[in-house]
C-alpha cells in the first residue's frame, strides 16, 4: 500500500516537470520569435526628433553657414523600423553602408562614408560627420544621405534609403562682402529750409569672409547734389575720410564682420525752392574677389524706404502757409478819379445834413 502511494507520487512529480518543461520550451520558442520576426529589415530616416524605441533621431547641421574652408557637422539617424535584422539574400546578418553627398549622389560629391556592422529590429544608429568645405564652391548646398547604397540589406522597402537633409548649407566665398546705408539730420531741426546745415551719416558693414584692405584709388566717395554744398567738415571711426570740392572721400580697411561709420556736414543753397527735392547717394567701391583691386560698386541704400540701394531724400520746405496764387490789378485813371468824385460827393451831402441840423437848432 505504502509503496503504491510513493509510485503514485513520484508519477505526479514526473508529470508535473514535464508540464514546466513545456511551458519553458514555449516561452523560449516566443522569445526566439520575439528577437527573429521572420520579417526582413526596413532602413529609414526618421524626421529630426521623432521618438524611437531606443531614443530619438537626430537630423542636424551646425552650423548652416560657413565661409569657404569652414568645418561643418552632420549629424545623420538610421533606423530599422522592422523587428527583423540586417540580412542578406542568404538570410545571414549583414552589414551596411551610410554614405554622406553633397547636391549629387556621385564619388565626386561624396563627404563621407560611415560602415554600419548591421542593425536589430528596431535599432538605430546616429552618427555625426565631419565636413571641411575648403575648395567646395561658394553658394547654396544640400546635405544628401543614402542608406545600404550597395543593397546589401534585403529590405521590405528599398525605396526609401536615401534621404535630403532640410537644411540647407550656404558656404561664402572667402572675400568681403560690402553693405552701406546714409541717413541725414538737419542740425538747425525741424523742416529742412534754406541755409539750413545738414549732416550724413554712411555706415559701411562688411559682411563677408575676408578683409576689404586699403586698395588703389578711394573705398568711398560722394559727390553732393545742387542744392547742397560742402563745408569740409568730414570724420570717419577708422581710416581717412577728407573732403575735395563738393565730392567726399574716405579710404581705409574693413576686417571681416566690422563696419566704419562717416559723417560729414553740408549747407543747404540759399535759393532752393519750396517743395524742391533734394537726393544724395555715395558708392562704396569694393574687392568682391579678394585680389586686392576694388572691382565692385556698392551704392548707399536709405534705411527709412523698403527699398533697396536707394539715395537719401529730404524735401525743402520754406513756409507753412500756403503760396497766394493770382495777382491783384492796380486802379488806371479813370478809375482813380471816379473814386475820388464818389468821395467828394459823399463829404457834401454830410456836409450839407449838418448845417441844416445846426440851423433848425438855432431856431
Amino acid at each position: 500500500m505504502l509503496q503504491n502511494r510513493k509510485k503514485k507520487r513520484i508519477a505526479l512529480q514526473l508529470a508535473f516537470g514535464a508540464s514546466v518543461l513545456v511551458i519553458l520550451v514555449t516561452l523560449s520558442t516566443f522569445v526566439a520569435a520575439a528577437d527573429d520576426c521572420g520579417k526582413n529589415a526596413e532602413l529609414w530616416f526618421p524626421a529630426d526628433g521623432t521618438a524611437l524605441d531606443s531614443g530619438v533621431s537626430v537630423q542636424e547641421i551646425t552650423p548652416p553657414s560657413v565661409c569657404q574652408g569652414g568645418t561643418i557637422e552632420i549629424t545623420i539617424t538610421v533606423d530599422n523600423m522592422s523587428c527583423g535584422p540586417t540580412t542578406n539574400s542568404q538570410g545571414d546578418p549583414a552589414e551596411f553602408d551610410l554614405m554622406i553627398y553633397y547636391d549629387q549622389y556621385d564619388s565626386a560629391h561624396l563627404i563621407d562614408t560611415l560602415h554600419v556592422p548591421g542593425l536589430d529590429g528596431c535599432e538605430h544608429i546616429t552618427h555625426t560627420f565631419t565636413w571641411s568645405t575648403s575648395g567646395i564652391e561658394p553658394g547654396t548646398h544640400s546635405i544628401l544621405a543614402w542608406a545600404d547604397p550597395h543593397n546589401t540589406v534585403v529590405e521590405l522597402n528599398e525605396t526609401n534609403n536615401k534621404y535630403t537633409m532640410p537644411t540647407q548649407i550656404i558656404v561664402y566665398p572667402y572675400a568681403p562682402v560690402i553693405d552701406a546705408t546714409k541717413t541725414y539730420s538737419d542740425m538747425n531741426g525741424g523742416d529742412v529750409k534754406p541755409d539750413d546745415t545738414i549732416q550724413y551719416t554712411v555706415v559701411i558693414t562688411n559682411n563677408g569672409c575676408a578683409d576689404q584692405t586699403d586698395n588703389a584709388g578711394h573705398e568711398f566717395s560722394d559727390a553732393l547734389p545742387a542744392g547742397l554744398y560742402a563745408t569740409g567738415a568730414a570724420n570717419a571711426s577708422s581710416g581717412t575720410a577728407a573732403v575735395d570740392g563738393e565730392t567726399i572721400y574716405w579710404d581705409g580697411v574693413i576686417a571681416s564682420g566690422d563696419s566704419v561709420t562717416i559723417t560729414f556736414v553740408a549747407k543747404v543753397d540759399s535759393d532752393v525752392e519750396d517743395g524742391q527735392e533734394i537726393c544724395n547717394q555715395g558708392h562704396v567701391h569694393w574687392d568682391s574677389n579678394a585680389d586686392g583691386t576694388n572691382d565692385a560698386d556698392e551704392p548707399t541704400d536709405d534705411p527709412s524706404t523698403a527699398i533697396d540701394d536707394d539715395p537719401t531724400c529730404f524735401t525743402v520746405k520754406i513756409s507753412d502757409e500756403p503760396a497766394l496764387v493770382g495777382t491783384i490789378d492796380a486802379p488806371t485813371l479813370s478809375e482813380w478819379a471816379q473814386i475820388t468824385m464818389s468821395i467828394l460827393i459823399v463829404l457834401s451831402f454830410a456836409a450839407m445834413l449838418i448845417a441844416r441840423r445846426k440851423e433848425n437848432g438855432a431856431s
